[in-house]
């Protein structure tokens, strides 16, 4: 089914749940698809994946990390005059306690650092490209930033944490210290709105904040019922189509759902012709890709990830991780880059598979209670990352045979087949490289 947020959603016949799932692009599964037979009676639809309102009207695509391309000059020009401004407030009326700063700094700067990386879609940056960016915050760092490798790795603060600084003002009875606040926030959203990878969370943020700029006082009224409610007011002012730009705030398990659908469309140019018998099925290409990460840091958390993936997918996650021969773990990268037949043609494929894939270690690090991302980030986006520095291939890389025939549990069914009573995945050989 095509429902909410723009994105195809597959029922799945073992637990009659429905999983985000991309239609299928093998040629055999789309035609195996038949019309329902007469009288059969329609699974029914959770209200929760039927669009409430018009899904296109944000492009929200694969989100894309801060690395590739610079962050234009205008935008660094308006950010480093709001960042002064910011800086100039007495740090008496907006105190802040955050051991990430030094101190003395107040508030607001914080507010828009947190911003920033709360609008940014994925919060990967490319220290070659983006130093002009992260540099204007730097001399209110307590910490300097430390790159130990390619990538630089920044996790988004929640919702809730930027909310924080506004709704502490307002306890404090300083309600104008409090609309600054949001007036910082909301600046540094609109500087950043024009560029893609912040286009999306930015606008998101900018509809919850607008009406606090015409209206300081709208929300007194939640204010003592505690932060969470003042959080439930923001959301509440986000627009529908935009919900999930909020996901990995209020719902990380759908935030995971949604950032594995990506990495999933992300990786199905290396995968191979649909009619070819060597193509990959692109989710099980996800699957090798996220057991890669969670294989050389925490691989004990495939079972509490697992369960947001469909029952296929997350036998296959759990057998990639639990067998050393398996043959997806010829996708893995060796010494820093990916497999041949496996690497993007071009800097701009490596970018979408690079930035979809961390989004997903993201996702998946969120999902487990908040867990760090490790010193030196994680390998796949890393190997991803080596392409943008390669001269473009020759051809299109193709997932095909190397040298095991070994079977992989099949998931070839999506949206465009039909469910089947006895809940048993399709079996086939999958070979790859």
């Amino acid at each position: 089914m095509y429902g909410a947020w723009a994105h195809w959603y597959r029922r799945h016949p073992a637990d009659g749940r429905w999983f985000p799932c991309p239609p299928p692009k093998a040629t055999p599964t789309r035609r195996s698809a038949f019309s329902p037979h007469q009288g059969l009676v329609p699974p029914g639809v959770p209200p929760e994946l039927l669009p409430t309102g018009p899904d296109f009207t944000h492009d929200l695509g694969i989100p894309l990390a801060v690395a590739g391309t610079p962050v234009s000059g205008a935008a660094v020009y308006r950010l480093r005059q709001i960042i002064t401004e910011a800086a100039l407030a007495p740090p008496a009326d907006h105190p802040l306690g955050w051991s990430h700063f030094l101190h003395g700094t107040p508030s607001t700067v914080a507010a828009t650092w947190s911003t920033m990386l709360w609008c940014a879609a994925v919060p990967l940056f490319d220290p070659d490209v983006d130093a002009p960016l992260l540099d204007l915050w730097e001399p209110y760092l307590a910490q300097s930033f430390t790159d130990n490798g390619r990538l630089r790795w920044l996790v988004s603060p929640l919702l809730r944490t930027i909310i924080g600084l506004y709704a502490e003002r307002l306890h404090a009875g300083r309600p104008d210290a409090a609309g600054q606040i949001a007036r910082c926030m909301a600046m540094t959203a609109q500087a950043l709105r024009d560029d893609p990878r912040f286009q999306v969370r930015a606008t998101a943020l900018l509809a919850m904040l607008e009406p606090i700029q015409l209206n300081p006082a709208v929300d007194h009224h939640a204010l003592g019922y505690g932060e969470q409610a003042v959080e439930r007011q923001w959301i509440k002012r986000c627009p529908a189509p935009l919900l999930s730009a909020v996901f990995g705030d209020i719902a990380p398990g759908e935030c995971f759902q949604f950032a594995f659908y990506d990495l999933a469309v992300a990786v199905a140019p290396l995968c191979g012709e649909p009619d070819s018998t060597t193509f990959l099925e692109p989710r099980h290409a996800a699957i090798a890709l996220i057991a890669a990460d969670m294989a050389g840091y925490r691989p004990d958390l495939a079972g509490l990830v697992g369960t947001w993936l469909d029952p296929e997918l997350r036998g296959l996650l759990l057998s990639v991780l639990e067998q050393p021969g398996h043959p997806l773990r010829g996708l893995w990268p060796v010494r820093g880059k990916m497999p041949e037949p496996f690497r993007p043609a071009s800097a701009s494929a490596a970018l979408d598979v690079l930035s979809a894939a961390a989004a997903l270690d993201f996702a998946w690090c969120r999902l487990a209670k908040g867990i760090p991302i490790p010193p030196d980030g994680f390998k796949v986006p890393e190997a991803f990352a080596a392409v943008l520095d390669e001269p473009p291939a020759p051809a299109p890389a193709r997932a095909q045979a190397e040298s095991s025939a070994e079977s992989v549990p099949g998931d070839d069914e999506g949206p465009l087949a039909p469910a089947r009573e006895t809940g048993r995945p399709d079996t086939g050989p999958i070979k790859i490289s």
